[in-house]
């Protein structure tokens, strides 16, 4: 058996391109809290390193054994013939080798690379990532979760098993706060998963009688997803827990939903979300989600401030985890907090941002989205047409712009009788123009705020050519007329009746979600 201090040598050992059979031209090392895995050509191994977290004890060779043939067995529902075979570990005289003679020392989960450009996160990243393969990939996991064990004993996903789940987080990440997590964020977080559990008690008991706990996935990000053409492939799945893969479907899904928002991505996350209630029918359960995206996103912080603290990792390394974990943990308070009643009314030139947030609030928290831009075609029957004039000008005439406002008074209006929260797209650059908007909410006796976007000139200047050069935008403005346009400032009685926040677009949108709720909390 490998002791510790051998360690450094294995890994040392397995970066070298002579270790492996067949030979790559270079071996790449990347470490996660609980595995080394070696990307060696065409193959990745992946070696459980000799840690116990309680939640995951990989302490013992026997236990590694064991945990490498569960990933094996339980990859093969999602990613097929991706995963090959467990490979011995093994320590000669000249070293450390997979596979061959000599003394096993550890396994290896072997498998074939996936292709990377494929990858969910890298499709993404190039911003390839089509709404069609997000309808593909809940197909399949429709299926996966059709042909999955149920348990509907309580054994797993019941309150009491999903309350301790809850527990572990919070009495393991006690020793983080006001490092990775603010402490008010922290008993926000913990206030909101407690009363949950409490008032929604009948909703987990009937989700376990109707057999919506199954065998799932356990670890579903875009980390373990791949879309090439034809069939999604998910894999990496929750091997060293049962009840971590034994789970409500939504707790399955919110991961990836979840994910998505946290790369800012509240678009695509909406879109996701909607093809789950499309192919799962009642498998999916809404009032559950908001619940289960703050457990994964606290889950995500958890992990990363585990790592944060592995001296093995480097300072850059743990700066970096800490960074991180406490992004989770920012988005864990936005789900934590009850979304907005009443209107939301933004504010800033023309590129500074708002329909950026806009979009992500209203993905969000399911609010009615109202944008002058559309309203103002509307009310000229030039719906998705462009309608570029100079500044004042044509349906951009200071009596077209009230026009415009007094529109979206009167829809703002209607869908806060329905007793929705609404989001107003707008300049509002006047305080004539604001004020029709206040009117709805005293009218209605709702609640108003209004967030004011701001940025430097230069990104605003940035913005409106992206948005030029993408040209799917309903708006026309450009640089010239964002260059004309002034906000006039509130007065006094304005500053006195109505919730301001001032938000710098430049921040990250996440960042920017939880500044505003942190606000809203006081």
């Amino acid at each position: 058996m490998m002791n510790q201090p051998q360690q450094p040598a294995m890994i040392a050992d397995l970066l070298k391109v002579n270790r492996y059979d067949p030979v790559p031209e270079r071996v790449d090392l990347v470490q996660t809290h609980a595995s080394w895995v070696f990307l060696a050509g065409d193959y990745v191994y992946k070696i459980k390193k000799p840690v116990d977290f309680g939640f995951l004890d990989f302490s013992t060779l026997s236990k590694r054994d064991f945990y490498c043939q569960e990933e094996l067995r339980l990859n093969r529902r999602l990613g097929g013939d991706y995963y090959l075979r467990v490979e011995n570990v093994v320590r000669r005289p000249d070293g450390y080798f997979l596979g061959g003679e000599g003394t096993v020392v550890d396994y290896a989960v072997v498998m074939r690379r996936l292709p990377e450009a494929f990858l969910m996160r890298q499709l993404l990243a190039d911003n390839l990532l089509k709404e069609s393969q997000l309808d593909e990939l809940v197909a399949l996991l429709h299926t996966f979760y059709k042909q999955a064990k149920v348990f509907t004993d309580g054994r797993f996903g019941s309150r009491e098993k999903v309350r301790f789940d809850v527990e572990e987080n919070f009495s393991q990440t006690e020793k983080f706060i006001n490092d990775t997590i603010m402490a008010q964020d922290y008993k926000q977080i913990a206030a909101f998963s407690r009363n949950f559990l409490i008032d929604q008690h009948k909703l987990f008991v009937r989700r376990v009688k109707e057999g919506a706990v199954r065998e799932g996935h356990g670890d579903l990000h875009m980390e373990h997803i791949c879309l090439p053409p034809g069939a999604p492939l998910v894999y990496d799945c929750i091997e060293f827990n049962q009840r971590f893969r034994r789970l409500d479907v939504v707790n399955d899904l919110a991961f990836l939903a979840m994910d998505l928002e946290e790369h800012n991505r509240f678009d695509y996350a909406a879109s996701f979300v909607a093809s789950c209630m499309r192919h799962l029918g009642d498998l999916f359960e809404p009032k559950l989600l908001s619940f289960y995206k703050c457990y994964r996103a606290y889950v995500r912080g958890k992990v990363l401030s585990f790592l944060s603290a592995d001296a093995a990792l480097g300072e850059d390394g743990r700066q970096q985890a800490r960074l991180r974990a406490a992004r989770y943990f920012r988005l864990a308070t936005v789900y934590a907090s009850p979304p907005p009643a009443g209107i939301i009314l933004l504010a800033g030139v023309s590129g500074s941002g708002k329909s950026y947030l806009a979009q992500a609030l209203s993905s969000l928290w399911g609010s009615k989205w109202l944008r002058s831009d559309v309203v103002r075609k509307e009310l000229h029957g030039l719906s998705g047409k462009k309608a570029a004039a100079p500044f004042g000008q044509g349906i951009y005439s200071s009596e077209q712009t009230f026009k415009t406002y007094q529109r979206l008074a009167e829809q703002a209006a209607a869908a806060v009788a329905e007793g929705l929260s609404v989001i107003v797209d707008a300049a509002s650059l006047k305080a004539v123009h604001r004020e029709l908007i206040y009117e709805v909410a005293r009218r209605h006796g709702v609640p108003i705020r209004l967030l004011v976007c701001r940025a430097p000139w230069p990104v605003l200047v940035e913005n409106l050519k992206r948005r030029a050069a993408a040209g799917i935008d309903v708006s026309d403005a450009d640089i010239e007329i964002a260059r004309r346009q002034r906000f006039v400032p509130p007065d006094q009685f304005e500053l006195e009746t109505t919730a301001w926040l001032e938000v710098d677009t430049r921040q990250d949108l996440v960042d920017q979600i939880y500044n505003f709720v942190t606000a809203e909390r006081g």
